[in-house]
C-alpha cells in the first residue's frame, strides 16, 4: 500500500512540474501541456487523436459527479474507475489523467482530485 501511494505521488508530482513548466522560453498552449502530460504518463493514444476532447470529457465526468454533491470523495473514485476501466488504463493512469484534466480544463474541481 505504501508502494502504490508512493507511485501515484511521484506520478502527481511528475505531472504537476509540467504544469509549472509552462513558464518557458517557449509557452506551451493548455492543449499542448495536456498532450504532453498524457505522453509523459504513457497513456497510449493515436497520433490523430484530439487529446483536449478526452480532458474536456474528463471534466464534464467531474461536473455531473460532483455538482451538489457534499460528499466528493465517492464521486471522484468514480471517475477514477471509469476512466481506467472505459480507457483500459492504470489506476495511477486515471487519477494522472484526472489531476491533468482538472488542472488545465476545469480547475474549479482540482481540490478534490488530489485525494
Amino acid at each position: 500500500m505504501i508502494r502504490h501511494r508512493r507511485t501515484i505521488v511521484a506520478m502527481v508530482a511528475a505531472g504537476l512540474t509540467m504544469f509549472g513548466g509552462a513558464a518557458t522560453a517557449q509557452a506551451e498552449t493548455p492543449d499542448e501541456r495536456f498532450a504532453n502530460v498524457v505522453t509523459t504518463l504513457g497513456i497510449p493514444h493515436t497520433p490523430d487523436e484530439d487529446l483536449s476532447v478526452v480532458g474536456k470529457r474528463v471534466c464534464d465526468m467531474l461536473t455531473g459527479s460532483l455538482t451538489g454533491n457534499p460528499n466528493p470523495v465517492p464521486a471522484v473514485r468514480g471517475v477514477v474507475s471509469t476512466l481506467s476501466s472505459n480507457a483500459n488504463i492504470t489506476k495511477q493512469q486515471a487519477v494522472g489523467l484526472m489531476q491533468a484534466s482538472t488542472y488545465i480544463y476545469c480547475p474549479q474541481w482540482a481540490r478534490f482530485t488530489g485525494r
